[in-house]
């Protein structure tokens, strides 16, 4: 679904693209069918209906995929049904450098670990794939809340 072969080149760019809203993975597919490398993060998730429960994927960017800059053409992309325009960012379009999309990747791989019994409230640790030291402020069932260094900003993450 994500159209990546082990991208490496740290130089590219992606452009983030808007799409109609709950049309994220159908507008990737398209797209990664004409040739314009696509990506729609997604996490697995279980949802319960009365009689059943199932495995969903749900993208983690509502109404938005990313392509790659040099693997399309304004007029390629737009063809396509769902396509609704370019996120920008100061007037101009909103570029993610490839180092952004790998952490992205690595995340929705769960290439990050951190063991139950190894943190506690008050520790200074590295949040999982931010690759950013931070102080535990928070701990809930498997949820952590973490304050970044230097930012103050709290991030939160699930472990084992």
């Amino acid at each position: 679904m994500n159209g990546l072969s082990e991208i490496s080149d740290d130089l590219s760019y992606w452009n983030v693209i808007y799409t109609r809203s709950r049309a994220e993975k159908k507008v990737a597919e398209l797209l990664l069918a004409t040739g314009i490398t696509a990506y729609c993060p997604v996490k697995e998730e279980i949802r319960q209906w009365s009689d059943r429960k199932k495995k969903v994927q749900k993208p983690l960017l509502p109404s938005m995929i990313l392509v790659r800059e040099d693997s399309f053409k304004d007029d390629e992309l737009f063809c396509h049904a769902g396509v609704a325009g370019f996120m920008s960012y100061k007037g101009k379009r909103a570029r993610v450098p490839q180092r952004e999309v790998d952490v992205l990747i690595d995340f929705t791989r769960g290439n990050y670990t951190i063991k139950k019994s190894s943190i506690c409230i008050g520790d200074q640790i590295e949040v999982p794939v931010l690759k950013k030291a931070g102080k535990v402020i928070k701990i809930k069932g498997n949820a952590c809340w973490v304050q970044l260094a230097n930012t103050g900003i709290s991030v939160s993450f699930s472990y084992k």
